[in-house]
């Protein structure tokens, strides 16, 4: 946050932001869209890390929905900092499914 501070402000940025009313598409865009493009990037890391060993990939798909799926269900108590909301759970699992979906009838043809 302190790099924020020494940047100055530049003109150009204040002209080109556009204020946005408060509804339920933008709210999902600012706040459950980040969360499943974090999970977007895990899933495609894990695809490019293990591209042709499938079974490995699998396994470590399989360990990485666990792992997105705990953790936005562990800030309903204390111990992970953050808010729980069920759109994110939602937004991660279509994420995941469209990936999956993709992955599936557009690479595995090839």
């Amino acid at each position: 946050m302190f790099i924020f501070t020494w940047i100055p402000n530049l003109e150009i940025l204040k002209k080109i932001y556009i204020p946005l009313e408060n509804s339920l598409i933008t709210s999902m865009f600012l706040y459950n869209l980040p969360d499943a493009l974090w999970f977007l990037s895990g899933i495609l890391f894990i695809r490019f890390l293990w591209f042709n060993k499938h079974k490995e990939q699998k396994i470590y798909l399989i360990c990485f929905y666990f792992i997105g799926a705990i953790f936005e269900i562990s800030q309903l108590s204390s111990v992970i900092p953050g808010t729980f909301d069920l759109l994110d759970l939602l937004f991660i699992g279509i994420a995941a499914l469209i990936e999956g979906l993709l992955y599936k009838f557009y690479f595995l043809r090839r």
